[in-house]
């Protein structure tokens, strides 16, 4: 056993990097991508905090997160038929 293990020792390295840098590249990619809009953000006008829909008739609620970003989120609930 320990035989084979010194023949296929870079190979063992290799796989175990491979590993590790899968698993950081998910890491990486996890944190990076993954963000929680705070609170809703008062807005005085626009479309902000309100239910919009799109041509298809489906709605969704536009939540600001920063003073350039909004995010639209679904709710099936108020679809147009």
């Amino acid at each position: 056993m320990l035989d084979k293990i010194k023949l296929n020792k870079w190979q063992i390295i290799q796989f175990v990097v491979g590993i590790g840098l899968l698993v950081g590249c998910y890491v990486l990619s996890d944190r990076l991508n993954t963000h929680t809009p705070d609170a809703l953000k008062e807005f005085k006008d626009g479309v902000q905090n309100h239910l919009v829909w799109d041509i298809k008739g489906q709605c969704f609620f536009v939540r600001p997160h920063s003073d350039v970003t909004v995010y639209l989120i679904r709710v099936p609930d108020c679809d147009r038929k």
